[in-house]
């Protein structure tokens, strides 16, 4: 892969930035686009340049959030540039020339709002230095004393031992054992791969040459081709964008966390080594081939599952809960392996599918990996669509909402958990009883998606630091949903220790989803009985 010269690359990040003035861009895809450039022109492996690029998200999502709700577009680009600036500068300094250049023109047309957001991308990373990256390689080749074996190092051995952004541990979605060598899912996967991705294989279309190149590259910026395809749609916000790009960076760094963990826990062969061992394996319906050799070259890792898979399908889990039930875009990347051509789809599956396919046909990849990976990836993306990739405001909050006298905003913080609901007897009500709500129970998380508290009975809002407030309503709107709890304007005070949540005056509860009363009927015969109804929201918190 060519590299780009310093000069040239700060030349490529001043013309995107600049470019997005005429061109009514969003800044927060036009710094991904340049930030990909930046990562390809470092010459950094695939699993680092992912690390990167969640980090940078997430630094960019925190920066937009951490905005009053009433900043205005020029408030938000400029945070938006200095989160990239300070998370870029931090994580690839060998291209600081090429960062301070993008920066500076994005400066030169919005005005200096570095103060507040670099904070807040300093915090992320310092939130994040331990992950596990660092973690020294201990990787040891299976070989007998005094044998030969090739001397390549193993790729990203180390990332099982990383923390995280989502999932509880490495191994939460370690899948079963790839096929046993004495099965017929074992002969179809190894004759498939075989037949159709041999570098001379006489079986393989043209067409289908030209999908497996196009997906040799691997760097993040080939899905975030992807993911601009939905960000650039009329209509979208620069808070939206802001919280796709983040959840698309985490869901995909977890995906290669996961993926690593099971490929060095199955420690499975690949195509290459398996089939010129055809005779070992004890299967009459694989016959050796000496010397056969797959279309692009093997990764220095093992095969079992498709990394490609578990992050082609962590995107698209992503891109089908943001796109929900509108009308999907076409979808488009690049790919520098195939010479710059671009490819579309008109559904999401299309897309993760080509990429399976993909793998396969370039001969480094049995199908059963690819299937593996691919359910992987729904789970991983799953997760970022939990913790991070909701909505923000879905409208304006109405102005009895308001916060009153010099509330100054704080930050925002998501709740996910159920309203209870208990079947009480009321001899006034249709049925001799009705519905009574009890209380809440959720988890709290920031923007980032890091859990930092919970929500119960009081209302109480706890952080873990010990520091808890209590709320009491002081007004109240319908959401604009008819399905959704209203949204509210509470007083808070505090309860508990000093800490995060301690200085909270008021909190608006907005951005509502689910947690009405159930629909079964309460009846007489049912008093006593509780409902847990999910529910999502935002709390804005304010500081006096």
């Amino acid at each position: 892969m060519r590299t780009l010269h310093t000069f040239t690359v700060a030349a490529i990040a001043v013309a995107t930035i600049l470019g997005s003035a005429s061109a009514c861009a969003d800044a927060v895809t036009d710094w991904n686009r340049t930030a990909d450039e930046l990562i390809t022109a470092a010459k950094m492996g695939t699993p680092p340049a992912i690390r990167v690029m969640a980090l940078v998200q997430t630094a960019v999502h925190e920066a937009v959030s951490a905005l009053p709700p009433q900043a205005d577009a020029t408030a938000q680009q400029a945070a938006v540039a200095a989160a990239n600036r300070v998370a870029l500068g931090k994580l690839l300094p060998q291209q600081e020339a090429a960062i301070t250049a993008a920066y500076q023109a994005a400066l030169a047309r919005l005005g200096d709002g570095q103060s507040t957001a670099a904070g807040v991308a300093a915090r992320v990373l310092a939130w994040r230095a331990d992950d596990g990256a660092a973690t020294p390689e201990r990787y040891r080749p299976h070989a007998a004393p005094g044998v030969y074996v090739p001397t390549a190092a193993a790729a990203a051995s180390q990332w099982p031992q990383r923390k995280p952004w989502l999932m509880n541990d490495a191994a939460q979605f370690r899948p079963a054992p790839p096929p046993a060598l004495n099965s017929a899912q074992w002969a179809r996967d190894y004759n498939e791969v075989k037949a159709l991705g041999a570098r001379a294989s006489t079986h393989r279309s043209a067409e289908q040459t030209a999908v497996a190149r196009f997906w040799e590259y691997s760097l993040p910026a080939i899905y975030h081709g992807v993911v601009r395809s939905v960000a650039q749609q009329p209509g979208r916000s620069l808070a939206q964008n802001a919280r796709l790009f983040a959840a698309t960076g985490q869901a995909m760094d977890d995906a290669v966390i996961a993926v690593m963990d099971a490929k060095y826990h199955h420690h499975f062969w690949r195509p290459v080594t398996a089939i010129r061992n055809g005779d070992r394996d004890e299967h009459p319906a694989t016959d050796l081939q000496a010397g056969w050799t797959p279309l692009i070259d093997t990764p220095m890792h093992p095969e079992y599952p498709s990394a490609h898979s578990v992050l082609a399908s962590s995107v698209g889990e992503v891109i089908k809960a943001e796109v929900g039930r509108s009308r999907l875009p076409e979808l488009s990347t690049s790919s520098p392996t195939a010479n710059g051509a671009t490819r579309r789809w008109k559904s999401v599956d299309a897309f993760v599918q080509e990429v399976a396919d993909a793998r396969v046909w370039a001969g480094i990849h049995f199908r059963s990996a690819t299937e593996v990976g691919t359910d992987m990836g729904r789970q991983v993306g799953a997760l970022a669509v939990a913790r991070v990739a909701q909505p923000p405001l879905a409208a304006a909050v109405p102005p009895a909402l308001t916060p009153q006298g010099a509330a100054r905003f704080a930050e925002r913080i998501a709740a996910r958990g159920v309203q209870v609901y208990e079947c009480r007897a009321d001899a006034a009500a249709p049925g001799g009883a009705q519905w009574i709500f009890v209380g809440p129970q959720a988890e709290l998380f920031d923007a980032a998606g890091k859990p930092v508290g919970s929500h119960d009975s009081g209302p109480h809002w706890q952080a873990a630091d010990g520091s808890r407030i209590v709320g009491a309503v002081q007004a109240r709107a319908d959401a604009p949903q008819a399905d959704a709890i209203p949204w509210l304007l509470l007083s808070a005070r505090s309860v508990g220790n000093e800490g995060r949540f301690a200085r909270v005056t008021q909190i608006q509860r907005v951005n509502t989803q689910g947690g009405t009363a159930p629909a079964r009927a309460c009846s007489a015969a049912a008093v006593g009985e509780t409902e847990r109804v999910p529910y999502t929201a935002d709390y804005l918190f304010y500081v006096s």
